[in-house]
């Protein structure tokens, strides 16, 4: 079954493990106006410090708790709705490698100290972010190539018999593959976030090449990436049901299917297709 693809645009490239250990709530540097331009993008004035002072409420501050940061604080915006988050990366590959598994996210970016930082809001809200412009920043959409599933040839019902729960590792997540180990996957309460060295995914338009990510979420929609998910040891799945996270994961002679267990719905996922339900 075709996927039926609804935004274009080749995903920004990920180099970098999308769920690296650890992350640090110490923030970027906030002396003297330190920004530079993004390559070529505008650039930019201030300092982190008259960053947030535009957009966050004064007594709302934490870390931000994103994966693979330098440093990271999140605060809630004005208007007391949502939440923004200030995140400085070791690298251009490592943000790209969080932003692009999101779902609806909005971002103004620069560079700060040598290092990208991204002002991004989990949530999508856009307006959070429009005290940015007047220092020069652009408040851009960050989109993958997006999906939805379609309404036919749902899988049949999964296989009966005892279920074994795998438990989340250290960070918080499970990571599964095919006995062949040809393709992998995170399972998160979230989402699915699948990689496969194979050549058979969605092509981007710009015909670099195949997609080798692809994010699941909870409703059966998704987006492709070009992700890595690391180098955490996963489960290899056998002839038999597993549950982790609120998710019912099987082997099939097609792939692993993933099914949430609140909505039913999920993906098929091979090195050949992404069939998602």
């Amino acid at each position: 079954m075709a996927l039926t693809i609804r935004a274009g645009g080749g995903a920004a490239a990920l180099a970098v493990a999308v769920l690296a250990a650890g992350c640090s709530s110490a923030p970027a540097p906030e002396g003297a106006a330190n920004a530079a331009a993004v390559p070529g993008g505008p650039s930019v004035s201030g300092s982190l410090a008259q960053w947030q002072d535009a957009i966050c409420r004064d007594d709302a501050e934490t870390g931000s708790g994103t994966r693979h940061t330098v440093g990271g604080t999140s605060c809630v915006p004005k208007d007391g709705d949502g939440v923004v988050n200030f995140d400085h990366f070791e690298s251009e590959p490592s943000m790209d490698s969080v932003l692009s598994w999101q779902p609806s996210t909005h971002t103004a970016e620069t560079v700060v100290d040598g290092r990208p930082l991204a002002i991004w809001t989990p949530s999508g809200e856009a307006a959070d972010l429009e005290p940015l412009k007047q220092f020069g920043f652009t408040v851009a959409s960050y989109q993958s190539a997006s999906f939805v599933r379609a309404t036919a040839d749902v899988p049949a019902a999964l296989p009966s018999g005892d279920i074994e729960t795998i438990p989340p590792n250290e960070y918080g997540y499970v990571v599964v593959q095919t006995a062949a180990g040809d393709t992998q996957c995170i399972v998160e309460a979230a989402f699915i976030g699948c990689e496969t060295e194979g050549t058979n995914w969605q092509q981007h338009v710009d015909g670099s090449g195949p997609y080798h990510g692809v994010r699941i979420n909870t409703d059966g929609t998704g987006s492709w990436v070009d992700g890595n998910l690391g180098a955490v040891a996963p489960t290899t799945l056998g002839a038999k049901t597993y549950r982790a996270l609120g998710w019912t994961i099987a082997s099939t002679p097609t792939g692993m299917r993933f099914t949430n267990d609140k909505t039913g719905h999920g993906a098929l996922v091979s090195v050949q297709n992404v069939q998602p339900f």
